[in-house]
């Protein structure tokens, strides 16, 4: 046996102060992103080279995506907070498929056979489940995707209190034009927007921590090139959760500052026909 199977906890343990190896890494993402966009305006090209033509076809396409759903004008307000929420994830998702970035840490000496353990690379068999990571994927870490789900509600309820006013916003939850029935569907409409937190915090957690969890099981069982295929497995794992976190975002958005209530007949079919289109989408992505 080369190592012993790093110990496996869901807290995230601090490395100093407040500081985890989650946040650590969240700086770390948010950093890249900026630098990488950064270097990007500046040095645009009429010709652009593989890079940047990467990134124009991503922005592009994310971009043509979010109008498509949400109408041109609508997609265009909600395309930033989207691309961001997506590439934020992709990147706090990926970091999980570079090799060795949990073999690095301080010795736990509270654990059992750690009390005179020394060191911080898990490569000593003797001492591998002693280490507490300093970098640790931030997807594995339930109060990142909680926080991300958070952030994804308040900015629906934001547009939704902006483009809609007022009086239609809180219409959604408390109206008394429909009688009983009309105040029990807004206690079910403030029941779903606390619903959807749990809703994509839990599901991009449990997505990520399984397949880390995963990679280091197999990594204890077949050292070396057990991971190896996993690894192509949780790159695509991670892009999907991504996109599905970032779609769904997008659809809340679109629902969120669409008015229930319409005059016009033909606004209505139309609101009823956009309606209906997002959420089968919806479905298919949850599917």
């Amino acid at each position: 046996m080369l190592w012993k199977l790093p110990n496996i906890v869901v807290p995230v343990e601090p490395i100093f102060g407040p500081i985890t190896s989650t946040l650590l890494l969240s700086v770390v993402d948010a950093i890249l992103i900026f630098v990488i966009f950064y270097l990007f305006s500046r040095r645009k090209k009429v010709l652009p080279g593989r890079v940047q033509g990467a990134l124009e076809w991503l922005v592009q396409s994310m971009l043509g995506l979010c109008q498509d759903v949400a109408g041109k004008e609508k997609g265009r307000r909600f395309f930033p907070w989207v691309f961001a929420i997506f590439l934020y994830v992709l990147l706090g998702n990926l970091w999980e498929i570079i090799p060795g970035i949990e073999t690095f840490g301080t010795i736990n000496h509270e654990l059992p056979g750690c009390a005179n353990a020394t060191g911080f690379f898990l490569a000593d068999k003797n001492l591998s489940n002693c280490i507490t990571p300093w970098f640790r994927p931030p997807s594995t870490d339930l109060n990142f995707t909680l926080a991300i789900a958070v952030i994804s509600v308040v900015v629906t309820q934001i547009y939704g209190w902006r483009m809609l006013g007022a009086r239609a916003q809180i219409g959604r939850y408390i109206s008394l034009r429909e009688g009983p029935i009309g105040l029990f569907v807004g206690l079910l409409e403030a029941i779903l927007e606390l619903a959807r937190i749990i809703s994509f915090g839990f599901r991009l957690f449990g997505n990520l921590f399984a397949g880390d969890t995963l990679l280091l099981v197999i990594s204890f069982l077949v050292p070396f090139v057990g991971a190896i295929p996993f690894y192509f497995l949780e790159i695509f794992v991670g892009f999907i959760q991504a996109f599905v976190f970032a779609m769904l975002t997008l659809i809340f958005l679109t629902l969120g500052t669409t008015s229930h209530g319409h005059e016009d007949p033909e606004e209505e079919h139309a609101a009823e026909v956009q309606h209906e289109k997002q959420a089968r989408l919806e479905h298919a992505l949850g599917d």
